[in-house]
């Protein structure tokens, strides 16, 4: 045999939190629940795979694409299977250094025929894939759909037009390349299956750069048939006679403030997320029903608070703890801790993290445990000795109740601080067949209430053994009151109007079944998963039928416009009535700057809004733009002083200096007796400026008007948009796309 190792923890679960991410919020009470994916490592004397191999199919699928990389530019990795596919994958890479510039790629191989499964490749030139883009998004559509072609068994495949496995709606600096993201759905007579697709990512320059697959096989598989599925409004009308909703609290995280804030939302039912086509049974994660399911009311684990397991833990006993914890009753088998290291999580609380290895033989299989310092109480665990300890699969499963007892019990031992805050399960838990584990969720209870996006999940083995812990209880100061929330029966009106069918092959979660059932799944507003805003009364995702924002009329700068306002940059209520040769005031100009090469500009600090941060006296945390400006500060545009004029006009020669401190060429500006200003007006330029205009000049972010510079007067918000469009360009040429978090 050979030697294997644990590569790490891969999360497949689709459910994140409203907020950037809102659509899939709703998704982890419409599928299984979220199980942890394990890499495992096979040793290079297990396979007969080669670096070479790799390199020959990469040619193959890419002819003359990668010329320039050699051989000894490439390194392959050690291959690997998951616990869930024992399919072996093989990695290949490259890194360079091109005039000054980074090109790299990583690439994904499955099994003996070596099937692309994953790429990502980031090329040299990316210029053309910054505004204005070589190819447009249809352009760049063919050209996905070409690529498609190429890979094998995909002619059954369609595209998924509203693509919930895109970037999720986060906002991209401008001096980062655009890039269109297509999602192809496999098809069995023209209906999709369920959760399997191929996404494929173009650059605006037309090179594909990325692609990821996560599709099965169907070789084996059997369908139900069409003809037989019943009619779609009966079953849309089983539906709305049975629909019921759930009030909830969801953590709305937004990834680009990095600040995790509840709001209540309304839900549709979590207990079913379709109904049989043929037999119209309803579809649970337990299989089908022809009971309509019902949500289980709140019971929380304990009425009181429970003591910590040990207060303030000591590196010391961390480490005991872990020894303890994971020792294996096998002379065979040696447990060796490999470190302790201290962080700190999104709490501000310190958790240690305990990497540990078992040996056993030549194998070895490595991972970690985390423990919250303060509490003595384990906060992240994954067993991974069933790797190596063979079990009876003749043996039957303890049941589900059994399991959540011994869940409960786990709980109280290891995490009992935590528990007083969290519910039994509300939605229906499945045993996996595969992975022979119950996965257990247990929701947090605020004023009553369970919230979405932050559960404890516990993992129980066949025979009643802890197989996984993890503790998913974020900082959120404010919750939202009920007493403003609209009638429930009107949120359930709303969602008996908006929810349509869609039809769908589905698989249950069972290596052994290759059967595909047809189903119709509920489609709330347009979306699979969707909810309410429970104080708005309106749809946490929104159709929109017009995609794009319209057009800015203007001679000269109507395409920047354009761009700035499709890219949400620019606010701009009433575009068609738009003046953009309107004088722009120095917030709102530092906005449009900042918003541009920032993924992260309403809050600043390493969790969200830093509190204790005030550059300016007449700019404190509750000004509307306080983030703003402290990014700008961040970001050298400004410095720290006693004022921000805010509202006064912006002049010329302030921007260009904005303009050079972005780029961080500030210090060769101050030198202005170096440069030459060759407009007419030169002599009107106040030195203090001179070094940034001739720079910014020199760089084609600001044009003359007649040879004339016209240094104090004020900027336009079309000035500024071709200015910020050149801007963008010259970061990212200048170092390879800088943007600020």
């Amino acid at each position: 045999m050979g030697k294997f190792k644990k590569l790490g923890i891969i999360l497949t679960s689709t459910a994140f939190s409203v907020g950037v991410l809102s659509p899939m919020a709703q998704a982890s009470a419409n599928v299984k629940e979220p199980q942890e994916r394990v890499a495992i490592q096979v040793a290079s004397t297990e396979t007969k795979i080669t670096k070479s191999m790799l390199i020959k199919q990469l040619n193959t699928l890419f002819p003359d694409k990668f010329n320039f990389v050699t051989e000894k530019d490439f390194s392959m990795g050690e291959a690997h299977y998951f616990n869930d596919d024992k399919t072996i994958r093989y990695d290949l890479s490259f890194y360079k250094t091109i005039n000054g510039k980074d090109v790299y790629g990583d690439f994904t191989f499955k099994g003996e025929n070596l099937e692309l499964e994953n790429f990502h490749y980031q090329p040299i030139n990316i210029a053309d894939a910054l505004y204005p883009v070589k190819y447009s998004e249809s352009e760049a559509k063919k050209i996905a759909q070409d690529f498609l072609k190429k890979l094998p068994n995909t002619a059954n495949y369609k595209l998924l037009e509203d693509n919930i496995y895109d970037d999720f709606g986060f906002s991209r600096p401008l001096s980062e390349p655009i890039t269109y993201s297509f999602a192809y759905s496999p098809t069995h007579n023209g209906v999709e299956l369920s959760n399997q697709y191929i996404n494929i990512d173009v650059l605006a320059n037309g090179e594909v750069t990325g692609m990821y697959r996560n599709t099965d096989s169907t070789s084996k598989a059997t369908f139900d048939s069409l003809e037989q599925k019943k009619n779609e409004s009966d079953i849309l009308a089983q539906i709305r006679k049975n629909l019921s909703v759930d009030l909830r609290y969801m953590v709305d995280y937004n990834y680009q403030t990095e600040e995790a804030i509840a709001k209540l939302v309304y839900m549709p039912p979590t207990s079913f997320n379709g109904v049989h086509a043929i037999n119209g049974k309803w579809q649970t994660m337990d299989g089908f029903t022809s009971e309509v399911p019902k949500v289980k009311g709140v019971e929380k684990l304990t009425s009181k608070p429970l003591e910590p397991r040990k207060k303030n833990l000591t590196l010391a006993e961390v480490e005991e703890l872990a020894k303890s914890f994971l020792k294996v009753d096998s002379d065979k088998v040696k447990l060796q801790i490999d470190s302790v290291r201290e962080r700190e999580n999104e709490n501000g609380e310190t958790i240690y993290t305990v990497d540990y290895m078992y040996e056993s033989g030549n194998r070895g299989y490595g991972m970690s445990i985390e423990v919250n310092k303060a509490t003595g109480e384990i906060v992240h665990y994954e067993d991974i000795r069933s790797e190596f300890v063979e079990t009876d699969d003749k043996v039957e499963p303890i049941s589900k109740d059994a399991a959540l007892g011994k869940a409960i019990d786990y709980l109280k031992e290891w995490a009992p601080s935590y528990i007083h805050n969290y519910s039994k399960p509300i939605d229906d838990t499945v045993y996996n067949k595969n992975s022979k584990q119950y996965y257990f969720s247990f929701p947090r209870i605020v004023n009553g209430i369970a919230v979405v996006g932050d559960e404890i999940s516990v993992g129980i083995s066949a025979d009643g053994k802890l197989s996984s812990l993890h503790v998913n209880h974020r900082k959120i100061d404010n919750w939202p009151s009920v007493n403003k929330v609209i009638p429930a029966d009107k949120a359930k009106a709303t969602f008996n109007e908006g929810v349509k069918l869609k039809l769908q092959y589905a698989k249950q979660d069972d290596k052994n079944n290759h059967h595909y059932d047809l189903v119709y799944s509920p489609v709330y507003n347009g979306s699979l998963f969707n909810g309410i805003d429970a104080t708005t009364g309106e749809w946490l995702q929104k159709v929109d039928d017009s995609k794009e924002k319209p057009a800015i009329s203007h001679p000269t700068a109507g395409g920047e416009l354009t761009y700035l306002l499709r890219q949400n940059v620019l606010e701009i209520k009433d575009p068609a009535n738009f003046n953009a040769d309107t004088a722009v005031n120095k917030g709102e100009a530092l906005k449009i700057l900042v918003r541009s090469l920032s993924y992260r500009y309403d809050n600043i600090g390493p969790y969200g809004r830093d509190d204790d941060q005030q550059s300016f006296n007449n700019i404190d945390k509750n000004h509307p733009l306080y983030g703003v400006v402290e990014q700008a500060v961040r970001m050298g545009i400004l410095k720290p002083a006693d004022q921000f004029a805010v509202d006064t006009a912006l002049t010329r020669q302030e921007l260009a200096e904005w303009l050079v401190r972005v780029l961080h060429l500030e210090n060769a500006a101050k030198h202005s007796d170096i440069y030459k200003l060759n407009f007419a007006d030169a002599s009107s330029i106040d030195p203090a400026y001179a070094g940034y205009i001739a720079l910014a000049s020199a760089m084609g972010l600001m044009d003359g008007q007649q040879n004339k510079f016209n240094a104090t007067e004020k900027v336009t918000y079309a000035d500024l948009a071709i200015s910020t469009v050149r801007l963008a360009k010259a970061v990212n040429e200048e170092n390879g796309g800088r943007h600020y978090y």
